[in-house]
């Protein structure tokens, strides 16, 4: 918009480049409504998300937004107040280095070990597994899994670290949650909006390697914890078959698809919904919320400090219980200064 000095007063004056973008803009936001009222998960949300869209078409917010960055912000911003797992983004394909392509979550997770980034033993015999997303299950990711649970086979207790664990895909999660069961176990569902089908996900029955179906499992979160994270901790979780410690996480249990709108402009509209067997309900928008509150700071402490306190008592091997009395001392030291 230019604007002209006359006496004291400034006068805008509309350009043609600012109409046009105005009505491209307006025409975006048309199109996105369409989409969402014919795609969106939950009906009931609908009318609100589709009012709350038409107010911001034409509120001083967006007319003071100059860039197709800022006018994407402020549509995802409107739009994850209804829903954590909308997104609405530009990219402008003209600056992309074409020696430095962009990479996608997917080839990330591929390229960097399908996001496993540390697998230990820790003093007393606890096995550790930091992994920060759920990778698509094929050959190289199912290896890997099997790679990782094998590590750890022969421990007294396993921590799942997933408080830096933003999600991904679903058959992830029970592809690991497959070794934690001795029996075929009904994990979560999903409703696809689209379709009105029901996908149910059960363990598998057999996978590569030995299953570890007894020792106890514990579950780090955070509130970064996300997606099929999320699934992962609140399956297990009521199932009882996991203790999930840490923070409330990110509440996110709607999966989404991405749709082209042309111009840079890409939108992720939720089109399904996770329906747990045990619960019947799923974590969106209340997290899932710890059987052992602390940090994201202290969860490892805490988590570590209880799975000793439990396994000391059961401990036979003279050794092995002086192990664990030493780790128990050290930790308490520990959990006093971050609690």
């Amino acid at each position: 918009m230019i604007k002209f000095l006359v006496g004291a007063l400034f006068i805008p004056c509309v350009t043609f480049a600012d109409t046009a973008v105005r009505a491209e803009r307006l025409e975006i936001i048309r199109h996105l409504k369409q989409e969402i009222a014919k795609q969106y998960v939950l009906d009931e949300k609908k009318p609100a998300i589709l009012d709350s869209l038409e107010i911001l078409s034409s509120s001083e917010e967006l007319e003071r937004v100059s860039s197709d960055k800022e006018f994407a912000e402020a549509i995802a911003n409107d739009l994850k107040k209804f829903d954590k797992h909308f997104s609405f983004s530009w990219k402008n394909d003209e600056k992309i280095d074409a020696n430095q392509p962009s990479e996608s979550y997917w080839e990330r997770l591929e390229r960097k070990n399908s996001g496993f980034s540390k697998v230990e033993i820790l003093e007393g015999n606890v096995g550790y597994i930091d992994f920060w997303g759920f990778d698509k299950v094929n050959s190289n990711s199912t290896e890997r899994v099997a790679n990782v649970m094998s590590m750890v086979a022969d421990t007294s207790a396993i921590i799942f670290d997933l408080r830096n664990n933003g999600g991904g895909h679903p058959e992830m999660s029970q592809l690991i949650s497959s070794y934690l069961f001795k029996n075929r176990t009904h994990l979560n569902s999903i409703y696809w909006r689209d379709s009105g089908e029901v996908d149910e996900f059960w363990t598998f029955r057999k996978v590569k390697g030995k299953k570890l179906v007894d020792i106890p499992i514990y579950i780090l979160t955070s509130s970064k914890t996300f997606s099929a994270a999320e699934d992962f901790a609140y399956s297990l979780q009521s199932l009882k078959r996991a203790v999930v410690v840490g923070e409330v996480t990110g509440g996110g249990a709607h999966p989404m698809r991405f749709l082209d709108f042309g111009n840079g402009f890409v939108a992720g509209i939720p089109y399904g919904k996770a329906i747990n067997p045990v619960t019947k309900t799923n974590w969106e928008w209340v997290g899932v919320k710890p059987d052992l509150v602390s940090s994201k700071d202290s969860a490892f402490s805490l988590a570590y400090y209880t799975v000793l306190e439990n396994l000391v008592k059961t401990e036979l091997n003279f050794a092995a219980k002086n192990e664990i009395r030493d780790k128990l001392q050290e930790l308490s030291k520990t959990l006093g200064t971050e609690l």
